[in-house]
């Protein structure tokens, strides 16, 4: 074996982030074009994922721009803003492993690294 090879240690775990809270005035929303019907927060969480989020018509909408006001509108809409960990299982435990190989920007899903070995299942 002629080619440099080279070995990385590897980390999996899990993260949680989320931004910070919108408030949201159901009241308002049951004025807007389409209205929300619902009484729970699970109607609610579906109308928001039926309706509102990433549907920019809903914020381009005049009615909609008129009850809650053109900001608010597009904050439900994209639901933007910096996201901040909240949970992480590498404090708890992650799983490691070793590879070996290469380094080779072709390999991104692998971060740009080659791999001829490792010690850890990919599928």
């Amino acid at each position: 074996m002629s080619e440099k090879l080279y070995i990385r240690k590897c980390e999996r775990y899990t993260a949680w982030e989320a931004t910070e809270p919108i408030e949201v005035d159901v009241e308002k929303l049951r004025k807007c074009d389409p209205p929300y019907e619902g009484e729970t927060a699970e109607d609610l969480l579906h109308y928001f994922e039926d309706n509102v989020w990433e549907m920019e018509e809903f914020a381009e909408n005049e009615t909609n721009k008129e009850i809650l006001g053109e900001d608010l509108a597009y904050d439900y809409v994209y639901i933007e803003g910096e996201m901040s960990e909240y949970s992480n299982t590498a404090q708890k435990y992650g799983q490691f492993w070793l590879d070996i190989g290469v380094p080779n920007d072709e390999w991104r899903k692998y971060g740009n690294f080659e791999v001829m070995a490792t010690s850890v299942d990919r599928a």
